[in-house]
């Protein structure tokens, strides 16, 4: 008797990765960079705090103050993060583009700001904007790709406006 064994031709493969874009996984890693960023700019302020008065309830006032204005910018940069990762696990909702969006323009501006007005070294606010601009055009091109690949509403000829009413169908 002869063995008529079957060999299969290809391998078993690992599973596929998710359906998300390079892009997607960039602006995670942009944004989570932006969130890092801010957690290390806002240790900095309350440093700065630090070493001009010691006393415990000035610190702790310092430490409310470092974390409310910083929570501004810890924040969005993470829930940007979250949206790219979202998106890139699971693709993405219009929706949630705009909150991207929504969350990053306004850091443009205050980026320039920070730069321009603040004790911290210009770069530290520059980066932000920089990020900040990164991040919306991702979510800009992410916006048009996804009306551009969306297909078109099916028109519902049976009851349009030039057919009348359903009772038309009796006739």
């Amino acid at each position: 008797m002869t063995d008529n064994s079957v060999t299969p031709i290809f391998s078993p493969q690992a599973p596929t990765p998710p359906l998300g874009r390079r892009a997607d996984l960039l602006a995670m890693s942009l944004a989570a960079l932006g969130a890092g960023l801010s957690l290390i700019s806002a240790i900095w302020f309350f440093l700065g705090f630090a070493e001009n008065d010691t006393r415990p309830e000035h610190l702790t006032s310092a430490l409310v103050l470092t974390l409310l204005l910083f929570a501004f910018a810890i924040i969005p940069f993470a829930c940007t993060a979250w949206l790219a990762r979202r998106a890139y696990a699971k693709g993405t909702k219009r929706a949630h583009l705009f909150w991207a969006l929504f969350l990053m323009l306004p850091w443009i501006g205050l980026g320039v700001i920070a730069a321009v007005y603040t004790p911290l070294p210009g770069f530290v606010g520059l980066i932000m904007a920089g990020l900040a601009a990164l991040l919306s055009l991702w979510a800009v091109v992410s916006l048009v790709l996804d009306w551009n690949a969306a297909p078109p509403e099916p028109l519902d000829t049976k009851y349009s406006e030039m057919s009348g009413t359903p009772d038309d169908e009796t006739v």
